[in-house]
């Protein structure tokens, strides 16, 4: 890097930025990877999978954050750098080497967030199912009971007259 370009030092926070994106997104998959084997367990836990969801919002909260500062930087010095691309080359070459790694993971991250959110999806429809059963069942039982409580005194007056 060059001492006091102000254009160097701004390209290379660019492509520190983008080396912490990429990072930010290995922990993203990693939390998703951790999604896909809580979805494959059973009994399913829930608030295992919502830890997961948390720590994955905090990460995207942050990674969001670098795309702005990103965009901020960029928009700043795009003018200059389009102008001396030969001074620059080295840098640009290396961003979009870092800029393709990044498009990678975010990739592979939306592949298993696709295949996680299928499984998901079963899975509420098995509870759905399970539910529905459950209030069809409870609601057989309740019918049982109040027949044979009322049931009783019919049974009584039938045998009654039948004396």
């Amino acid at each position: 890097m060059e001492a006091g370009d102000p254009i160097m030092t701004q390209l290379g926070m660019l492509e520190k930025c983008l080396v912490c994106k990429g990072e930010l997104l290995e922990k993203i998959y990693n939390e998703t990877a951790q999604q896909e084997a809580i979805l494959d367990t059973n009994p399913f836990s829930e608030e295992a999978f919502d830890r997961t969801l948390e720590r994955k919002a905090e990460a995207i909260e942050k990674l969001t954050q670098y795309d702005q500062g990103f965009e901020q930087i960029f928009s700043r010095i795009r003018d200059e750098v389009m102008a001396d691309k030969d001074r620059y080359r080295e840098r640009i070459v290396n961003m979009q080497q870092l800029i393709g790694e990044v498009t990678k993971k975010a990739v592979h991250i939306q592949s298993l967030e696709q295949k996680n959110k299928v499984k998901l999806e079963i899975y509420f429809s098995n509870r759905r199912q399970q539910i529905k059963n459950f209030n069809v069942s409870s609601r057989t039982v309740s019918n049982y009971y109040k027949s044979m409580s009322s049931g009783g005194k019919a049974d009584a007056f039938f045998m009654d007259k039948k004396q």
